[in-house]
């Protein structure tokens, strides 16, 4: 599967989906489900018996369009079939519904507030993006946090945009921060940007000191010098100067 080829349309896929009363989702047209490998080692997905997945996923519809979730809980599902794939050099569990299958059992979700913090160690921090997740859900992805995890996080979008406009960098230029060099939503569509740790000491660190003074000296330094800094920042006056 080429995610370059697919077209978001949430409207479309959620048109594929039926609710029913007692809070079952069943696909009313073949769906398939995808999430990072990574996610079971991660605690994030249960592959077994029992399916459960962490609701930050793509749904695809007849390999044309897709919707993102953006659930801070586990979900459990059902599908007809599941496999292992690749998509731009990392592995997906993609689960196939055919028509009429259930999605999911129920929408009760338990909340777990202890899955918020795995999925920013692994995703913000870690710097492991799924290839559905744009600059746009990045800036969302712990909305649902309060309410489905019962952590008190996410409910301050400048501290979460913060964190996105760091991490978000130049796909051409990961020294470059993405904000700097987007003048469009045409390019925003056309030119998505790359992501890179929290934890980086190579580009999240902007000046040479900052890049020497913390873990990882060896790469820090390899960073200073393939990329020194271009000001003198207020900290290196006053280590200079005293």
């Amino acid at each position: 599967m080429d995610p370059s080829k697919l077209i978001r349309d949430p409207e479309r896929v959620k048109g594929a989906i039926l609710e029913t009363a007692d809070g079952k989702l069943i696909a009313q047209q073949p769906l398939k489900l995808y999430v990072p490998a990574r996610f079971a080692e991660r605690g994030l997905a249960s592959i077994g018996i029992e399916t459960y997945v962490y609701g930050i996923y793509a749904m695809v519809l007849e390999d044309s369009f897709f919707a993102v979730s953006l659930v801070n809980a586990m979900i459990r599902i059902e599908p007809t079939s599941m496999m292992n794939i690749v998509i731009d050099g990392d592995e997906y569990y993609e689960f196939f519904f055919e028509k009429g299958a259930t999605i999911t059992p129920t929408t009760m979700l338990v909340k777990a507030d202890t899955l918020v913090y795995r999925v920013f160690n692994e995703i913000i921090a870690g710097g492991h993006w799924p290839w559905y997740i744009g600059y746009s859900e990045a800036a969302r992805i712990l909305d649902t946090a309060r309410y489905h995890a019962g952590a008190n996080v996410g409910q301050n979008h400048e501290v979460t945009e913060l964190l996105i406009s760091m991490v978000a960098r130049n796909p051409e230029n990961r020294h470059q921060h993405y904000r700097a060099v987007i003048k469009s939503l045409d390019e925003l569509v056309k030119h998505p940007p790359a992501f890179i740790p929290l934890r980086s000491v190579e580009y999240a660190a902007d000046n040479t000191f900052t890049k020497l003074a913390g873990s990882y000296f060896s790469r820090g330094v390899v960073s200073a010098l393939n990329s020194p800094s271009e000001r003198q920042e207020r900290i290196d006056s006053l280590l200079i100067n005293g």
